[in-house]
């Protein structure tokens, strides 16, 4: 008799040891689950922030090339101006070099 009921002892008393490790060990899980829920959240409004800025930057990398490529075709375009007006001007030039000479004559 002494002998069941030092067994039945010391198995609720493991039992009760046990619920309280596990009850110990559940507030410890709830509060981590929270602060991980925290950092999730956290995280999730800084990565919305970071994949907004990238499509702002995005859209201002696309309006620098489209400026870019404006801005060769003006380029180039005055380069053809340049040489366009430098052709006219060496013709009269060699015109005139021919007048002189014939009027040292």
């Amino acid at each position: 008799m002494m002998k069941n009921f030092m067994k039945r002892t010391a198995v609720v008393g493991f039992a009760l040891a046990s619920l309280m490790f596990v009850a110990g060990c559940g507030q410890q899980l709830k509060q981590e689950n929270e602060q991980l829920k925290a950092s999730v959240s956290t995280l999730t409004e800084k990565n919305t922030s970071l994949e907004n800025k990238v499509a702002g930057l995005q859209k201002e990398v696309e309006d620098l090339k489209s400026k870019v490529s404006i801005l060769t075709a003006e380029k180039e375009a005055a380069f053809k101006e340049l040489e366009a007006a430098k052709k006219p001007s060496a013709k009269k030039s060699a015109k005139a070099t021919k007048k002189s000479k014939k009027g040292k004559k």
